[in-house]
């Protein structure tokens, strides 16, 4: 049956929540809780604030430059796209070189072929 955990954090204060489900382990013959990360609680309302889902951390929306505050982001946005693009243009080059050498590998091992079926010539 899960229950819900709170747990503070005594270097921030605040105060994460978790669902916590008992799950019995026969190896050590205990019982050992599985914990799901639910969010944390707002220090003035006391609402839980619900975590995105996503594991590792997230960035918050507000602190993400947009073109207008930061031109440099404008800037390395245009510098990825052609990254981007010349990524696509190497990669179909590297297709089509790799069919070029499929080819030469036919014929190479065409004349292989060949040149075994060939009599010995004597001088």
């Amino acid at each position: 049956m899960p229950t819900i955990v709170k747990h503070v954090d005594k270097k921030t204060g605040k105060t994460r929540v978790f669902e916590s489900t008992p799950h019995y382990d026969p190896v050590s013959k205990q019982s050992r809780p599985i914990r799901r990360y639910l969010g944390t609680l707002d220090p003035e309302t006391g609402e839980l604030i619900p975590s995105c889902g996503r594991k590792g951390r997230t960035k918050l929306r507000k602190d993400l430059p947009t073109d207008e505050q930061n031109p440099e982001v404008a800037r390395l946005q245009k510098v990825l796209s052609k990254k981007d693009e010349e990524i696509i243009a190497l990669k179909s080059e590297v297709t089509r070189l790799k069919q070029v050498i499929r080819a030469f590998a036919k014929v190479c091992d065409t004349i292989r072929y060949d040149l075994g079926k060939a009599p010995a010539v004597d001088d």
